[in-house]
């Protein structure tokens, strides 16, 4: 675990004994026990929403603050003034990155209509072209993390399916010998998709990206904050003006305009709505570490 010897690295460095403290255990037993005891000032906790729901209910009795990042489902916006080239390559690393298992990872991306049919010709044959594999061949997708990770991913693309969409490329595990053990999940494309389907409402955290298109401007901000998550988010336009009503509008902790994933530890890395509370990095991240004192002296 790469925690523990991070530990180990502190001792070396001259950290006093218990100062720093590595206590392994299943979160659920060890980790609650750790929430509810009354030395606990703080907790900061980087997991899925339910976890972080169950964390606030156990630090109730104590009051204790709490420093949360939990789901997101981002939106990845792209308008028809946007450089095309740039944000397909911006949507692929974004959404595929690490198998797409990152909070901030590309999650629903939704194309103006009059540059929908250039943008797909572009994006799924670079979809198609990545490679999976395991880390001794320097893949672009890996396998997920467990196997019910990998069944709430089928789930969603089945369920999509079942509700008219079409998956474009991928769809299921890939085929070959070397994919019979571990968590394999084809780099997956699922269009005619609605904004009210379980594959655009739910955290998919997987190498799945549906694609919807859409008219105006309010429209899709209103399909984007259409949503229990405000965690990141992806804006693509050349127009100044959408680019500060979209930074006022959009409910979301993080916009990122024409780039890719990927937060500086200078920015405040933080949520909205259930994805989280408070928040990292930055002067206000370590503001959240600090218990704060206001005192009145008279001297007279």
């Amino acid at each position: 675990m790469a925690v523990v010897e991070f530990a180990k690295l502190a001792l070396e460095v001259g950290f006093p004994p218990g100062v720093f403290n590595v206590v392994t255990g299943i979160g659920s037993e060890i980790g609650r026990d750790l929430v509810r005891h009354p030395k606990t000032r703080l907790v900061t906790h980087t997991g899925s929403t339910p976890a972080g729901q169950q964390i606030i209910a156990d630090s109730a009795e104590w009051v204790t603050d709490l420093i949360l990042e939990l789901g997101g489902n981002a939106p990845f916006i792209v308008m028809d003034d946007a450089d095309i080239d740039k944000a397909v390559d911006a949507a692929i690393t974004a959404r595929f990155y690490n198998c797409g298992q990152v909070c901030t990872c590309n999650e629903r991306l939704y194309l103006q209509e009059g540059i929908y049919d250039a943008f797909m010709e572009r994006f799924i044959p670079k979809v198609k072209a990545l490679t999976i594999g395991d880390q001794h061949s320097n893949p672009d997708i890996g396998p997920k993390v467990n196997k019910s990770e990998l069944d709430h991913v089928k789930s969603l693309v089945d369920s999509a399916g079942k509700a008219g969409a079409k998956v474009e490329t991928g769809g299921g595990c890939p085929a070959g010998k070397k994919f019979t053990k571990g968590f394999w999940f084809e780099p997956t494309v699922v269009t005619g998709v609605t904004n009210d389907m379980e594959i655009m409402r739910e955290e998919i955290f997987g190498p799945v990206v549906p694609v919807m298109s859409f008219k105006t401007f309010d429209e899709v901000l209103a399909y984007a904050n259409d949503c229990e998550f405000g965690l990141a988010a992806y804006f693509w336009t050349a127009d100044l003006a959408r680019v500060m009503r979209t930074i006022d509008e959009l409910e979301f902790g993080e916009i990122y305009v024409n780039r890719g994933i990927g937060e500086l530890p200078q920015g405040y890395h933080t949520g909205m709505k259930k994805s989280g509370l408070a928040g990292e990095d930055g002067k206000y991240g370590l503001e959240n570490y600090l218990h704060k004192k206001t005192y009145y002296v008279n001297f007279s």
